[in-house]
């Protein structure tokens, strides 16, 4: 993200923080989202206000895109 995107993400997350929930979906860990910020500072402050009262619901069945691929028969076998 670029600096205007990295503030603007940066301010919905400590308002909604404030405010009420947030449903957030990622394949990325909250460790691999630092690296997205253009600030540092901002990243971490971020990080830690999402996660300080999250819940993490890991998904760890078979993805739905892969069941919806072309030519892949019933049963689970392409």
């Amino acid at each position: 993200m670029d600096a205007a995107e990295s503030r603007d993400t940066y301010d919905l997350l400590t308002e909604r923080h404030r405010a009420g929930s947030i449903i957030v979906t990622s394949n990325r860990g909250p460790d691999e989202s630092l690296a997205t910020f253009a600030d540092p500072v901002h990243a971490q402050s971020a990080i830690d206000r999402f996660t300080s009262n999250a819940y993490d619901l890991p998904n760890d069945g078979e993805s739905y895109r892969s069941r919806q691929k072309p030519g892949r028969r019933p049963g689970g076998r392409a």
